[in-house]
């Protein structure tokens, strides 16, 4: 089993890099291009899809100009269900656009494997109609193959400007293990770490480029790392 799964993983990461490369450089181009006009790049998802933005977040290697969406209750933190009842209720938007200040030239990328749910849709299209720039990364094989909850009938991947797939199978995991009657090995948090880690590298890179320093953490665990990660902190999380 293990040597399947490994390989059924670097399968699933190489389809990501040969087809979804060429549009990670472009969303690259378009942060850096909304932060240079004071815009804010955040990172949003529900469920499990939330450890995607946590993924890009406060973290070494990271990456301090990317702002978490991840309140409590949107996570697993406090009850295995509550985030999965709360992303069907589209007015929980409107909540996020409160709490977060968004707005124009903001930019942000919402995680939904399933990209059906109405709450992450209903913020894509409030976003839009602020002006922002929105991102979906999502399992298109999966969201086709499902009805919308939202009233539009549209999906996530309908409504963002940007798409980012995560190439999965319909309903996310990819192994069947004997004796279960559903499958195992999800792929979308595995694809999801890399895609993150990867764009933050293409944002690093092209900030530098644009003459902007990349304000990078180090580990909290390596010699000076407290010191350097303290200044960015102030700067840009007032802390």
């Amino acid at each position: 089993m293990e040597s399947i799964f490994y390989n059924k993983v670097i399968e699933i990461l190489d389809i990501f890099i040969k087809t979804q490369s060429e549009m990670l450089e472009t969303i690259a181009n378009e942060i850096v291009e909304k932060i240079q006009k004071g815009g804010r790049f955040f990172v949003f998802g529900t469920g499990h899809s939330h450890m995607v933005g946590e993924e890009f977040y406060a973290r070494a290697g990271g990456l301090a100009c990317i702002q978490l969406i991840a309140p409590m209750e949107l996570t697993l933190g406090e009850h295995p269900l509550k985030s999965t009842q709360i992303e069907r209720i589209a007015d929980y938007a409107s909540v996020i656009m409160l709490q977060y200040g968004l707005k124009e030239n903001d930019i942000i990328l919402i995680s939904s494997n399933s990209g059906r749910n109405s709450m992450p849709i209903e913020l894509a299209i409030k976003c839009k109609e602020l002006g922002m720039s929105v991102i979906a990364f999502t399992n298109l094989k999966h969201s086709k193959s499902v009805t919308s909850r939202h009233s539009s009938k549209q999906k996530l991947y309908e409504v963002c400007d940007y798409v980012i797939d995560n190439c999965g199978e319909i309903g996310d995991a990819m192994m069947q293990v004997e004796g279960t009657k559903g499958k195992m090995g999800s792929s979308s948090s595995i694809v999801g770490m890399f895609m993150a880690q990867l764009l933050s590298m293409l944002l690093a890179q092209n900030l530098a480029k644009a003459g902007i320093e990349p304000p990078v953490f180090l580990s909290a665990n390596v010699d000076d790392g407290d010191a350097w990660n303290q200044e960015i902190m102030k700067k840009y999380y007032n802390i």
